[in-house]
């Protein structure tokens, strides 16, 4: 029987309560690293050091994303992990096996890894991770099946900075005959 919550405002439906729990400590313990992460910016602000605009403009308008921290965090991103992303912001919403067949991985656990690399390549930035994806897990005729979908606030900044389509023709640059290189 699946278990649902609610966290933040977004559903969550998980299969067992040892998963639940799992669940709720990995978004609990975001929440503790999204609190530090504000007062380091309020701090910031207040003593106008280095990092401060960028501060303000993460608290005043609730998004980690500049142009910036946006091209610093997708630099840090291994080839799958963009694949991923892409795959995300061109559809707003992926189902596992969708992304499994994209990446070439065999099952979900080959997919866990793609996508906790994301989690942990924006950890290392301060960057929550549900401000890039969420997922929702489902069971369907006795299958359990995952749906990913782009954060808004990541959506946006990916839209602003023309972003896959600019990095597919620097990472696939076309020669004068149309052919890719």
């Amino acid at each position: 029987m699946a278990i649902r919550f609610k966290h933040g405002g977004v559903q969550f439906t998980a299969d067992t309560a040892e998963e639940a729990a799992q669940v709720m400590a990995l978004l609990k313990q975001q929440d503790a690293q999204e609190a530090e992460r504000r007062a380091w910016n309020r701090a910031t602000i207040m003593q106008g050091g280095p990092g401060a605009l960028r501060a303000y403009i993460a608290e005043e308008f609730q998004t980690p994303w500049t142009p910036e921290v946006f091209l610093n965090f997708v630099g840090r991103l291994g080839a799958q992990q963009k694949k991923a992303l892409s795959l995300l912001v061109a559809h707003k919403q992926v189902s596992d096996e969708d992304l499994r067949v994209a990446l070439n991985v065999p099952g979900n656990q080959a997919l866990a890894g793609v996508l906790s690399g994301i989690s942990k390549q924006a950890a290392a930035l301060n960057i929550p991770a549900r401000t890039i994806f969420s997922f929702e897990n489902l069971r369907t005729g006795g299958k359990r099946r995952s749906t990913y979908s782009v954060s808004d606030k990541f959506l946006q900044i990916a839209v602003d900075m023309s972003w896959p389509s600019v990095w597919r023709q620097l990472l696939f640059p076309v020669d004068d005959n149309h052919n890719s290189r």
